[in-house]
């Protein structure tokens, strides 16, 4: 049995290179082999093994291979133990409303910060996030806050490994600068982004505590602002964060914040 494991894992591996690579779309044999650098032979093996599981399905059309539908059904089970979401949705959905805007729930995740559920509003000139998604922690409201709440080790460690790539001319470009604006965010209690990530695009993100008093996550408003200190981008600060004491509240929390939060559940 132990002379077995290595190889197990290893395939267990590469199955999952397997697996990150279709994420992106439907790839033939010949493409994942490319793309993993793991031999046509054992890119078939696996898949061949995965197949019957509905881990990974093969188009008839065109022979091309795809996620699965238990993948969904795996994901939909995980996402069912994330009280996060279902507290999250109504107080979203009541931001999207009243601002006409995208609203979206993250978590850091790897360095990364990853988006896990949209609320988007119905207007035409929108901001549409997309669940799923990973943003950068350094040019984004939600990774500056993130990052800002973190115990100041663990910040600076993920600081380290940070790609400071410059998406717009607007925003941090090394780690000192970075740090500079954190005093800011938590004596404020929420973060900004003026045009970081995206030219002309503006966002405000509160956090949302969990019962043991951390911000877990981050509550975001996404849109087409005029500037930081836009009336609407206020109003929205205020909402956004009405709704963060609300989850907050809903997921347990009862720290400093917690007689704000539950007047705002009331």
């Amino acid at each position: 049995m132990t002379g077995r494991e290595p190889g197990g894992v290893r395939s267990v591996g590469k199955a999952m290179e397997l697996l990150s690579c279709l994420t992106g779309g439907p790839l033939s044999l010949g493409e994942l082999s490319r793309r993993t650098g793991i031999p046509k032979a054992t890119v078939h093996g696996l898949l061949s093994a995965m197949r019957p599981s509905a881990v990974v399905e093969q188009s008839p059309e065109d022979g091309k291979y795809r996620l699965g539908v238990r993948l969904f059904e795996y994901g939909c089970a995980v996402s069912q133990g994330w009280n996060v979401l279902e507290a999250a949705a109504e107080p979203m959905r009541r931001v999207a409303e009243e601002t006409g805007e995208s609203v979206s729930i993250a978590a850091l995740d790897r360095g990364e910060v990853l988006v896990l559920d949209c609320a988007d509003a119905h207007s035409d000139l929108r901001v549409v996030s997309r669940k799923g998604a990973r943003l950068p922690v350094h040019c984004t409201s939600q990774g500056k806050l993130l990052l800002s709440y973190l115990p100041e080790g663990r910040r600076r460690s993920l600081l380290r490994s940070c790609d400071f790539t410059a998406y717009t001319p607007h925003g941090h470009t090394d780690a000192a600068s970075l740090e500079a604006e954190v005093p800011e965010i938590l004596a404020r209690g929420y973060a900004l982004e003026n045009g970081e990530y995206r030219i002309g695009l503006r966002s405000v993100s509160a956090p949302v505590f969990d019962v043991n008093g951390d911000a877990a996550y981050a509550v975001c408003v996404v849109g087409m602002f005029r500037r930081v200190n836009a009336p609407e981008l206020e109003q929205a600060t205020g909402l956004l964060l009405e709704a963060a004491a609300r989850i907050s509240f809903a997921l347990g929390y009862r720290g400093d914040g917690g007689k704000e939060a539950k007047n705002a559940a009331n």
